[in-house]
């Protein structure tokens, strides 16, 4: 399992999208793991972390495991009290879709309430091909 804790920047989504690769290289290198499902896994962590960095609270916590090898899955995790919603947005809208880009190209996805006061757990699946 990988896990790595980032500051709540902008900059945290870059540095996790790298971070996350190059863990996945070696399974793709060994053609355990797609290419274009890593791609996924990119996307769709960035639009998580992008959400834990601009609508949380405090540190963001990523975790990136294997279960079995049916699928990669992602966890990220902070103090922000709100949960993400897939809502309706107007077509001109700038953000938003995001959400709905991980129930689109996920197998699953939820939310878990953190242990403490305030915070939660996103998280997804991407089927291993």
């Amino acid at each position: 399992m990988f896990r790595v804790v980032l500051p709540p920047t902008p900059k945290s989504v870059g540095v996790a999208r790298w971070l996350i690769g190059e863990w996945c290289a070696p399974w793709v290198r060994a053609h355990e793991v797609e290419e274009d499902t890593v791609e996924s896994v990119l996307l769709l962590a960035s639009e998580v972390i992008t959400n834990a960095v601009v609508h949380g609270d405090g540190m963001v916590h990523v975790s990136l495991d294997r279960p079995g090898s049916s699928a990669l899955r992602i966890e990220v995790a902070d103090d922000g009290g709100g949960m993400p919603l897939i809502g309706a947005q107007r077509e001109d809208a700038e953000s938003g879709r995001g959400m709905a880009m991980v129930e689109l190209l996920s197998s699953r996805w939820g939310t878990d309430l953190a242990v403490g006061p305030l915070g939660k757990v996103v998280w997804f699946e991407v089927p291993v091909a």
